[in-house]
């Protein structure tokens, strides 16, 4: 059912490549470890950060929703350890689920790239040219979980994101929801 309401939704990987998220649902290998990239790909991102402290019940949703349509045992949210705050969150909301689990990695760039993620988690090594799903894994990220969340809750297709707005010339640096679609300069402004 999460793989109709994700591919009804228009939903696509937030991490960054905006693969569709249907397709990593439906991989054609098992699967036994969801991981939900927690970690930001750079380092003055904090977009992710934010949505794991702001979202954290939709981003549990997402998780099982994922875990649920590949028919995984486990979920890990995997986050970096310079963010106690949503670790230890996240920890709370896990407690009482023995399917799911929080894993503290250093903050290392490019800590969130997804083969670097499954290599310093799993021990498992992506062969070249080969997919996560070839070493058991499926790695989605926290805006994804949000997005699968507000599919299937709330009918809601996938309209808006978490974006970083930062540097030494922005006048309001922050995180924001943008719509998608919406001009950069826009949000620059």
């Amino acid at each position: 059912m999460s793989v109709y309401y994700t591919r009804a939704s228009g939903a696509v990987g937030l991490g960054g490549a905006g693969f569709p998220t249907a397709v990593k649902l439906t991989p054609k290998t098992p699967v036994d470890t969801i991981l939900l990239n927690g970690c930001e790909c750079e380092p003055y991102l904090t977009a992710d950060h934010r949505v794991l402290l702001e979202q954290a019940d939709d981003v549990i949703y997402g998780l099982k929703a994922i875990v649920k349509a590949v028919g995984a045992p486990k979920g890990i949210i995997v986050i970096e350890d310079n963010k106690p705050d949503a670790i230890e969150l996240m920890e709370a909301k896990v407690a009482d689920d023995d399917t799911l689990e929080v894993a503290t990695v250093r903050t290392k760039y490019p800590q969130g790239a997804e083969k670097m993620l499954i290599k310093n988690v799993m021990g498992r090594m992506v062969p070249s040219g080969g997919l996560p799903a070839d070493v058991g894994a499926v790695v989605s990220n926290v805006s994804t979980a949000v997005a699968i969340s507000d599919a299937i809750q709330k009918g809601m297709p996938l309209v808006e994101r978490a974006v970083s707005v930062t540097g030494d010339y922005m006048a309001k640096p922050g995180n924001f929801m943008v719509k998608i679609g919406t001009n950069v300069q826009d949000v620059i402004d």
